[in-house]
């Protein structure tokens, strides 16, 4: 402590900007019935800024052509591994950090996710899923906040 200075204490050593609370959405998406594609609970929010994604994959996943699972967009111009792709369908944890998609999500009504089926390349191909099979995705963004004077 500096003379005359009080100590604050710090709840997250984090740095966030004024305006923007962190906030982390998780979902246990269950994959009982094969599909090529499985909507995730939660929506991205408009201006949300994802900056960590995590997909678990507890155990090995039943598939018919699909080599991968992919975390992504579902939309009419859907990308099926926007924010990531397991190496295969075996048990995993998928996390990457910030990899490139600092812009705020667009999109008015926020943006839908959905788990994928995919090929090597991450698109969309066959389908993936059995019964008693589940993956859980998690995303943690930036969501803009009133910022009051």
């Amino acid at each position: 402590m500096t003379a005359g200075l009080p100590t604050i204490p710090m709840k997250n050593p984090g740095f966030t900007a004024p305006g923007l609370k962190e906030v982390t959405y998780e979902d246990v998406v269950d994959l009982g019935t094969a599909a090529a594609n499985f909507d995730i609970k939660f929506k991205i929010p408009r201006n949300a800024i994802v900056v960590a994604v995590a997909l678990s994959v507890p155990f090995t996943i039943s598939a018919t052509t699909a080599t991968k699972i992919g975390i992504g967009r579902k939309t009419a111009s859907a990308d099926p591994d926007k924010y990531g792709l397991t190496a295969a369908l075996t048990a995993t944890e998928l996390v990457r950090i910030h990899n490139g998609w600092g812009s705020p999500i667009s999109d008015s009504g926020g943006e839908s996710l959905a788990i994928y089926a995919c090929d090597n390349a991450g698109d969309a191909a066959g389908s993936i899923g059995g019964t008693g099979q589940y993956v859980v995705a998690s995303i943690t963004a930036f969501i803009p906040q009133p910022v009051y004077s």
